[in-house]
């Protein structure tokens, strides 16, 4: 399974890719890595941030893969570029969210969960609900040969 690194404000955490629930985004996402773009709270999608991917192969991606709207805490979930945002935007969830704009609850694409124990990296999200905009990093982590 492939993983991936993120890193906000000094915490790093790790994320196993769910590519048997999203093989075509998980492929695109990390051939578009790697990502250091800004990261900002969600205004209506509950406890957790977003960013958004402006370049690389998940622009390409346009269908949704196994679509959620509820997004559980840890979870890492892809919502494709489409007409109205030309970008890829991705959601971490922290505490119980659900991906919204302002008009109604919208579907997304779970890519990853975090591995290890996430409250470090809770407490940085939560942080920007107050604190503001900060940036990520997204990298993908080379694959353990057996």
């Amino acid at each position: 399974m492939p993983s991936l690194e993120l890193e906000v404000d000094g915490v790093t955490a790790r994320f196993a890719l769910r590519d048997d629930l999203a093989p075509q985004t998980v492929r695109a996402l990390v051939a578009s890595l790697p990502v250091e773009t800004t990261l900002r709270h969600c205004r209506w999608s509950g406890d957790a941030c977003f960013a958004e991917i402006a370049r690389g192969p998940i622009l390409e991606i346009s269908a949704l893969e196994s679509g959620v709207t509820s997004i559980y805490p840890g979870t890492l979930v892809l919502r494709p570029a489409n007409a109205i945002a030309p970008t890829a935007e991705i959601l971490i969830a922290y505490g119980d969210a659900e991906y919204r704009w302002p008009t109604s609850r919208m579907y997304v694409t779970p890519v990853g969960e975090v591995q290890g124990d996430p409250s470090a990296l809770f407490k940085v999200l939560a942080k920007t609900s107050s604190a503001g905009q900060t940036t990520v990093r997204l990298a993908a982590l080379k694959e353990a040969v057996a």
